[in-house]
């Protein structure tokens, strides 16, 4: 059995200062412990939450310049399309335009072409008739 006397107080007197020993030395740099890498835990936390938020806003950054680039380049091809036809209408409407001017100097050319060749053919004909007549008539005609 257990009696009480004075080793029960000297175990008791013991069992205090190792915990307070304990206590000092161990439990309390312990929680210390732990309370700072709870605290760094939370921050890390905190500073992951932040990064994530800071990559989905580069994210929708990205995607909106990207919406934005593809617009401006949709935009930019449109005007670069209309700029082209432009330039092509000008360019038929100058081809054209030429096709009509050499044509007109062709038919200018030709008209002068046709109007010789009946003046040679007058001609011709005049002296043609003229040697018919003096075969006809046997004679000089005028």
């Amino acid at each position: 059995m257990i009696s009480i006397n004075a080793t029960l107080i000297v175990q008791i007197i013991n069992l205090l200062v190792l915990i307070l020993i304990l206590n000092r030395l161990m439990y309390k740099p312990i929680k210390r412990i732990m309370a700072e890498r709870e605290q760094k835990m939370k921050a890390d936390q905190a500073e992951a939450e932040r990064i994530r938020q800071e990559a989905a806003q580069n994210e929708a950054n990205y995607r909106s310049e990207l919406i934005q680039g593809r617009a401006a380049v949709r935009q930019r091809l449109a005007e670069l399309r209309q700029e082209t036809d432009h330039q092509v209408r000008q360019i038929l409407d100058q081809a054209q335009q030429k096709a009509k001017e050499h044509q007109a100097q062709i038919r200018t050319r030709i008209e002068q072409e046709i109007n010789q060749a009946r003046q040679d053919i007058r001609a011709e004909a005049e002296k043609v008739a003229l040697s018919l007549a003096r075969t006809l008539l046997g004679r000089e005609v005028a």
